[in-house]
């Protein structure tokens, strides 16, 4: 599957950044608005899971019949966050392989694959920003 295709498909879907704020000020989530969307934000820490499924629920209205696409720093918490989020309620959960910055991440593969609007740029290049498609893989119900 492709997170930005299934995205720019799926009226039900939606792109979770789960990435802390700190790393969120060096590379900015996708830019979702010309598919109607946008990314929602919330720093997911291991030490908070109850506060954090609290939180993710709060920016959903309806979990039951969400499809969620995580985006991590390529750290490993995207797949422990779908696997969370399906165990609590969440229609799916998908993890995006090589988070923003991995191999083959948002931010490796946007220029050939994703078009402009989405791609992702780091604080020096904010001006003119982009973004772009990943590959993903997750849990389905």
């Amino acid at each position: 599957m492709n997170a930005f295709r299934k995205l720019k498909s799926e009226a039900d879907s939606q792109l979770l950044d789960i990435r802390d704020d700190k790393t969120l000020a060096t590379l900015a989530s996708p830019n979702l608005k010309f598919l109607g969307k946008s990314s929602v934000q919330v720093p997911f820490s291991e030490n908070d899971e109850d506060g954090f499924l609290k939180k993710v629920k709060g920016r959903f209205s309806d979990p039951e019949n969400t499809v969620v696409y995580v985006l991590d720093n390529f750290d490993g918490n995207s797949s422990k966050v779908a696997e969370l989020l399906i165990k609590n309620g969440f229609k799916e959960a998908y993890y995006i392989r090589g988070g923003a910055r991995g191999k083959n991440g948002w931010l490796a593969i946007q220029e050939e694959l994703l078009p402009p609007p989405v791609h992702m740029y780091t604080a020096k290049n904010v001006k003119s920003s982009n973004n772009n498609e990943a590959s993903i893989v997750g849990n389905e119900n």
